[in-house]
């Protein structure tokens, strides 16, 4: 099953938000599910913000679910995101506490 991994990119230090996704995604990886991180979404950090929000909407059509990172709400885009999983009715899920995740686990 696919998982979007959905939160605040835009006006954050990208080395530690590269490094959240990521470990978002080595969980999600060990439980089974195949994450959809869009840090990894084959375009730049160059590309304009709508060219992201593109390719991050079809790319979160292809999945079963959405995982909202803390803070999604202060984005524009992981808003956006979150609409559209409520209007196709997929299954939500927040993560309740940054610290769950550890990337010695």
């Amino acid at each position: 099953m696919k998982i979007y991994i959905s939160g605040k990119i835009s006006g954050t230090d990208l080395t530690e938000t590269r490094k959240r996704f990521a470990a978002v995604a080595k969980v999600m990886k060990r439980l089974g599910v195949e994450p959809v991180n869009p840090l990894e979404n084959g375009l730049s950090e160059h590309d304009s913000w709508e060219a992201h929000m593109l390719k991050d909407i079809a790319d979160l059509l292809q999945c079963k679910a959405i995982y909202m990172l803390q803070g999604w709400q202060e984005s524009k885009g992981a808003r956006i995101e979150y609409y559209i999983a409520t209007k196709k009715r997929m299954p939500i899920m927040y993560e309740v506490e940054q610290a769950m995740i550890s990337e010695n686990e």
